[in-house]
């Protein structure tokens, strides 16, 4: 008789459903996009890249570090399972021996040098311990705490969908890194640095934004709404010409406050003039 083995996807959805998230979404500071350099010394650039640069080359601990995110919600931010699971579920070794925790092992070993994860002995098995997005600081990891949303403290939002409908297949690195990078921009327009200074600020290359965008536009999943002229004190006339973009279901969920107030004041529209007289009259009378 064949045993069955837990395929990629049942392993996926087994961890997405022990996270008991109601809304099906997990927060990513920002930071681990972008860092921001809040004391940066004038003409210094204002930020620079996050942990999220340095695992463009092993995309299975991307993977792994993705479904830690959405499956720790409390207490010490930890998970303990098998390797073996996690190594079906980052599609890393699908069969059901002792090769998983070497392979599993090398790829937690990378996130915890980077201060994304620390590993606790629990029994037989490893607990999987979430630290700040920020990664090392001063070579000292960060606890994590719940984002707060505050201007110095900001998180965007991933849908299970990325699981549920395969995009953690469909897109190669590039295109989920650039889909990362344009989540954590909040607005529902916004433009994607395509020139070398501005994707180095992500820790990308400019190719390699390129072909994320061409990916994510490829894909339908990035609407390209441009080109606008937006200010730009580096270009010689102070402004520049860019192509700017929009998410699409099932990634459009990020919208900061002040996007939002924005959106609703454009909708209602200008206040017509005989409206604010007829107001005006009313409140007099």
């Amino acid at each position: 008789m064949v045993e069955r083995v837990m395929t990629r996807e049942e392993s996926i959805e087994y961890l997405l459903r022990r996270s008991r998230r109601k809304d099906e979404v997990f927060p990513i500071r920002r930071e681990f996009v972008q860092k921001s350099h809040i004391n940066s010394l004038p003409g210094d650039p204002s930020t620079g890249p996050g942990p999220l640069s340095k695992l463009l080359r092993t995309p299975h601990a991307l993977e792994l570090l993705l479904l830690v995110y959405a499956v720790t919600t409390g207490r010490d931010f930890g998970v303990t399972e098998r390797s073996q699971l996690w190594a079906r579920a980052a599609g890393i070794y699908m069969r059901p021996d002792k090769g998983a925790s070497v392979a599993v092992s090398r790829q937690w070993e990378h996130l915890e040098k980077l201060g994304l994860i620390e590993r606790r002995q629990h029994g037989r098995l490893k607990r999987i311990v979430k630290r700040h997005e920020i990664g090392r600081v001063a070579n000292m990891t960060v606890d994590y705490t719940v984002p707060t949303g505050t201007k110095s403290d900001v998180y965007f939002r991933v849908p299970f969908a990325y699981w549920r409908e395969n995009w953690h297949v469909k897109l190669n690195m590039p295109g989920k890194a650039v889909l990362l990078a344009a989540m954590s921009r909040r607005k529902e327009t916004f433009t994607l640095p395509q020139d070398t200074r501005g994707a180095q600020a992500l820790g990308l290359g400019r190719h390699t934004m390129a072909r994320g965008i061409e990916e994510l536009l490829h894909h339908k999943l990035l609407v390209k709404m441009g080109p606008d002229e937006v200010m730009d004190a580096r270009a010689m006339r102070g402004w520049e010409w860019v192509h700017t973009y929009q998410l699409a279901e099932p990634f459009n969920i990020n919208l900061s406050k002040a996007e939002v107030e924005r959106l609703e004041a454009e909708e209602r529209g200008p206040l017509a003039p005989q409206d604010g007289a007829d107001i005006q009259a009313g409140q007099s009378g």
